[in-house]
């Protein structure tokens, strides 16, 4: 579920095109899994860190990617 949602953030931010809006976002996931790990009462894994990160990274990179593949088909 964190990944989907993750994934979702990445998407709505892409369209916004900023880099400053990408950082954001970045820092809010990691934010909100500083305070969920401090306020847990058992241990945190680190790997569902690094997972929500790359979903988020692939939501950015999923639109880019979508228009490269339109625009090679526009041009043939």
């Amino acid at each position: 579920m964190i990944v989907l949602t993750t994934f979702a953030i990445g998407l709505s931010t892409a369209g916004l095109r900023s880099v400053p809006c990408y950082a954001l976002a970045g820092g809010l996931i990691i934010a909100a899994f500083v305070l969920a790990a401090l306020f847990s009462a058992g241990a945190v894994s680190l790997i569902a860190l690094v997972f929500a990160l790359l979903a988020y990274n692939a939501g950015i990179a999923a639109p880019v990617f979508a228009a490269f593949i339109l625009a090679r088909r526009r041009q043939a």
